[in-house]
């Protein structure tokens, strides 16, 4: 291990539709090695000096940790008939869609502000076509799966 790096040997989560690239090294500069796709988990065993990249053994580079949420992804259904999918986690944030009953997402991370909020990643199709949503749930109206 590099002196300028942190062990860490904790789990990340893509939490951004366009996924992350996997690169040689820690920084865009570096060449594209792979990537990893929406929800995909990565264990990250080392951080670059400025915290920003993150190694990944299994995938054999290092991935940008901003789009990313430490933890493991799980699985809710909307126990609600109907629940606003949220830009923010706040009541009070524009509706960006209404999930229906039973709607299956992925919770990549957790806040706390008045509900607790997951925010989520889930897949519909509309017109015959597989689009990737994401955005905030209230998770009490929801029962992980």
């Amino acid at each position: 291990m590099d002196n300028h790096d942190k062990a860490t040997g904790e789990n990340w989560v893509v939490a951004s539709t366009s996924g992350v690239n996997v690169r040689k090294g820690a920084g865009t500069n570096h060449a594209i090695v792979g990537s990893l796709a929406l929800g995909a988990a990565a264990n990250v065993t080392k951080i670059s000096e400025d915290g920003q990249w993150g190694y990944v053994p299994a995938s054999g580079g290092w991935i940008w940790l901003e789009p990313c949420c430490k933890g493991a992804p799980s699985s809710w259904v909307v126990t609600a008939s109907s629940l606003n999918l949220r830009g923010k986690a706040d009541e009070t944030s524009k509706s960006l869609a209404m999930l229906p009953k039973n709607t299956r997402v992925t919770v990549t991370a957790i806040a706390k502000k008045n509900f607790t909020w997951g925010q989520v990643a889930y897949a519909q199709k509309p017109d015959g076509e597989w689009h990737m949503r994401e955005g905030w749930v209230a998770l009490d109206y929801c029962k992980k799966a």
